[in-house]
């Protein structure tokens, strides 16, 4: 057998022990051992390893150049073994070992980063995956379970396998860089003034079969440009290269700072005002969640009520 293989997670627990207490005899106390116990175990970690860990030669043994080189691997060992300890303990009380999240690629992280932080906090060793999904894949996760649970925009006919709780209503703006010509005009810009200019859409990357049918809502530029994802149009959009409807969370920032302008189109399709959309956090209801995801969901519905 190889002598490597015979290396124990007790002479590295040793070895750590004598490098924090600073001697053989106090890792002695500190483990309720006999010094020669600490000894025998350097010394068959030494052999073993074909390193010399410690120089001897002073009164307090202090670590080579090859002790200290090993140190933080051997650290790194203790931390993963004292991991898989906490998260076994965890899986086997019923704690899910990987939770997956979705949230609509309209919607910001800021949404949830909150509570996001307060899930890490209470379950620390549980996995979570988060997947940013266009809104016709959102509700279709759930239902295929290939999701958790997620953050979307309620769509006007919500699956009635979905339990939908409402989380707050997400209000669009239309935008566009300092330096675009429509920043330049005043509230009520005419839709006609509006069609003139390159408007960047967010549509399926899947070209639909009819395009006289796109369904794409709020479109008003003869010339178009389609991106497969919010942050696609946010990039152009500040770029200059056109215009186009963000949600206002997303942007806030920017229109503080001046970096992007905010536009008051006279009509928004069929409306004299941009649009707003309920946003819910969503489950299949045929799929129990576990403790950790339940946790997240209501840490999401919290935050927002306490805001509201």
């Amino acid at each position: 057998m190889n002598v490597m293989n015979a290396i124990t997670l007790d002479q590295f627990l040793v070895f750590l022990t004598i490098v924090e207490e600073g001697s053989f005899a106090a890792a002695a106390r500190k483990l309720s051992r006999e010094k020669s116990a600490i000894t025998y175990a350097i010394q068959k970690l030494e052999e073993q390893s074909n390193l010399l860990l410690f120089d001897r030669s002073t009164y307090r043994p202090s670590l080579t150049e090859q002790g200290r080189a090993m140190l933080p691997r051997i650290q790194r060992v203790i931390e993963d073994v004292n991991e898989f300890r906490v998260q076994a303990k965890s899986i086997s009380q019923g704690e899910e070992a990987e939770i997956i999240f979705i949230i609509e690629t309209f919607l910001p992280l800021s949404l949830v980063t909150s509570a996001l932080q307060r899930f890490h906090e209470q379950y620390p060793m549980v996995q979570l995956r988060i997947n940013s999904v266009p809104p016709q894949d959102a509700q279709q996760q759930l239902l295929t379970h290939r999701a958790d649970f997620g953050l979307f925009m309620l769509s006007p006919k919500p699956d009635t396998q979905l339990e939908n709780r409402l989380v707050t209503e997400v209000e669009f703006v239309a935008v566009s860089a300092p330096n675009h010509p429509l920043a330049k005009l005043p509230p009520g810009i005419p839709t006609s003034t509006m069609r003139e200019h390159l408007q960047i859409i967010v549509s399926d990357p899947k070209p639909p079969k009819d395009t006289n049918s796109s369904g794409a809502y709020g479109v008003m530029g003869i010339n178009q440009w389609r991106v497969s994802n919010v942050r696609l149009r946010y990039e152009l959009i500040k770029d200059g290269i056109g215009w186009g409807s963000m949600p206002k969370p997303m942007v806030e920032d920017d229109l503080a700072r001046g970096t992007l302008v905010l536009l008051e189109p006279a009509q928004w399709g069929a409306s004299d005002s941009m649009p707003s959309f309920k946003v819910v956090v969503a489950k299949h209801k045929e799929k129990p969640l576990g403790p950790a995801a339940q946790f997240l969901m209501n840490a999401i519905i919290e935050e927002h009520y306490e805001v509201q």
